[in-house]
């Protein structure tokens, strides 16, 4: 037992030496490098999710690291991010910051249950119509939301839709413009596109936050009787948050149900593509449940230091890999860096100006919106343009939920609308179409008592109705379906061939199934149509065995 121990003992060791050795200085780079880029995104995130910016980086330091410790990517970097901002700043204005709390609570729960189940491979099957009508719809949100502290406007209470956001907009900028916030928030914006198209190897976000913080001091210590004050960030508090336990009654709880199931759907969406981004720069692969447990604990941690809902980050993480990050240390390193600057640095946000922030998040829903891929999709298959640009007004104008449960349903039953339309027009073959089925119509020509057709493809309950009206059978007579080609048949799909049977069977005539697949056949049989035909004879395993039956049923060679 001690012998087992000790080798336990000497591997542990040998790899942490080898990681001191190879990752480490890879590992602290990467990690500073990330938590620079952190700050001004946590800060930036916290505040327009209508929270305090200090839990922005509460969200950021707990998430890098518990986050980042159980990830099912190795470079995957967790927290606050901009997709969020529009699901925590309405749940905020309806339920206060402790609902929030509270939901964020519960959206951990839910992504842990996901990944225990092993729903990260779901995930996946959302269609990507609705991922970008979504995302966009998002990004015009966060876009029109920061136009207020971009110029410094006054609205008379905090906008809680995009309808009324814009509506204070058109009602305050002929009134209360701020030259300050505009001047600090034009300089911010000039400065990270500059940047964005200069410098490829450093995100944009840390020297345009820096660049507009030391213009807002400039202006508030040099032309504060020129200028008007700009608004800024205030004093956030120093040191480590006080544990306090997240309201969890029954009463609270069924109100943020579907604010919860929203977060937690977001969250399990953002943080699967930002990991399969990693793998496709690092050339490895996640594992998708563990990242949903990972989501789903950090989540569940966060309410209780005073975190927002956090899920992984696309720009953090890339950032991460292209500065060189070999293991998850990477991500925890940031996490503690960012600690160590919360606990230092902490006075210093008295300076950081709002219009900075502001013209942060602009670019930050810019990207996000995609245009160039939202346009590519408008000129898709209309069906896929539908769904992209009802998912985005749903967005927009409606609700986010709402937007992605509608979005998935319509481009499931238009899917279901497409595929029942081509199986439908495969069900009669034509009998040219191949030397097989020239054959068997051939064989048939001389007894026009026997009617055949060839069915192809999924029968299901989205073909069934066609099943029906296209399979035209008289009294008396026999009908062979060759099946093939029918690898599934549905319950819907069972009872209309049921129907077709029974029809006739009442008229006298008989009915053969031929070249049924082992799926089908065992669907049948449990559904008591073999037996309804008159048992295996008339279910032979090639359709030339079927014709001479039919033949000899109706006493012909």
């Amino acid at each position: 037992m001690s012998r087992s121990n000790g080798k336990v003992s000497n591997f542990s060791l040998a790899k942490m030496k080898t990681y001191f050795q190879r990752d480490l200085k890879h590992d602290l780079i990467s990690g500073l490098v990330v938590a620079l880029i952190a700050i001004p995104l946590a800060i930036a995130f916290a505040v327009a999710s209508g929270a305090r910016p200090e839990q922005g980086l509460y969200t950021a330091i707990i998430a890098g690291i518990v986050m980042g410790a159980l990830s099912g990517s190795n470079y995957q970097v967790s927290g606050p991010t901009g997709a969020f901002i529009v699901i925590l700043l309405g749940v905020v204005n309806k339920f206060g910051i402790d609902g929030l709390m509270t939901a964020g609570f519960m959206a951990g729960i839910i992504l842990l249950l996901m990944g225990i189940l092993k729903f990260g491979s779901v995930i996946k099957y959302i269609p990507y119509p609705v991922t970008v009508g979504f995302t966009a719809g998002i990004g015009t949100i966060i876009f029109s939301g920061q136009i207020k502290d971009f110029l410094g406007l006054k609205f008379p209470h905090r906008a809680e839709n995009f309808l009324e956001t814009v509506q204070f907009i058109a009602s305050a900028i002929t009134q209360n413009i701020n030259v300050s916030a505009v001047i600090i928030g034009g300089v911010t914006l000039i400065t990270y596109i500059i940047w964005k198209k200069k410098i490829k190897g450093f995100p944009p976000a840390p020297f345009a936050f820096l660049v507009g913080t030391i213009t807002s001091v400039i202006i508030t210590t040099f032309f504060k009787d020129v200028l008007p004050m700009p608004a800024l960030v205030g004093e956030i508090a120093q040191g480590l948050p006080q544990i306090s336990v997240p309201n969890l009654s029954w009463e609270r709880m069924q109100m943020l149900i579907p604010s919860a199931f929203t977060i937690a759907m977001l969250g399990a969406i953002e943080s699967l593509l930002s990991a399969v981004v990693a793998d496709g720069m690092t050339g490895t692969k996640h594992k998708s449940n563990k990242e949903l447990i990972s989501q789903g604990v950090g989540n569940i941690i966060l309410p209780f230091f005073g975190g927002i809902p956090a899920t992984g980050a696309i720009a953090r993480t890339a950032a991460n890999i292209k500065n060189g990050a070999r293991t998850r240390g990477s991500t925890m390193i940031h996490g503690f860096t960012l600690l160590f600057i919360l606990l230092v640095a902490a006075p210093l946000a008295k300076y950081i100006p709002l219009a900075a922030l502001a013209a942060i998040l602009m670019m930050v829903a810019y990207g996000m919106a995609e245009i160039p891929h939202f346009i590519h999709l408008l000129k898709s298959p209309r069906q896929d343009a539908l769904v992209l640009l009802v998912t985005y007004l749903l967005t927009v104008f409606v609700d986010l939920t709402v937007a992605v449960g509608i979005g998935i349903v319509l481009a499931a039953v238009l899917f279901i609308y497409k595929v029942s339309k081509l199986s439908a027009e495969k069900i009669l073959e034509n009998p040219d179409h191949t030397d097989g089925s020239k054959r068997l119509h051939a064989s048939i020509a001389d007894c026009p008592e026997i009617t055949m057709y060839e069915l192809a493809g999924p029968l299901f309950f989205g073909v069934a109705s066609e099943l029906e009206n296209r399979i035209q059978f008289s009294a008396g007579k026999v009908l062979i379906l060759r099946m093939k080609h029918v690898y599934h048949i549905d319950a819907s799909a069972v009872h209309v061939l049921e129907i077709i049977i029974d029809g006739a069977l009442r008229n006298g005539g008989k009915v053969y199934l031929s070249t049924l697949h082992s799926e089908v056949k065992e669907a049948l049989k449990k559904h008591g149509l073999i037996k309804k035909l008159g048992g295996e004879h008339y279910i032979p395993n090639n359709t030339t065995e079927a014709i001479e039956r039919a033949k000899k049923d109706l006493g012909k060679k």
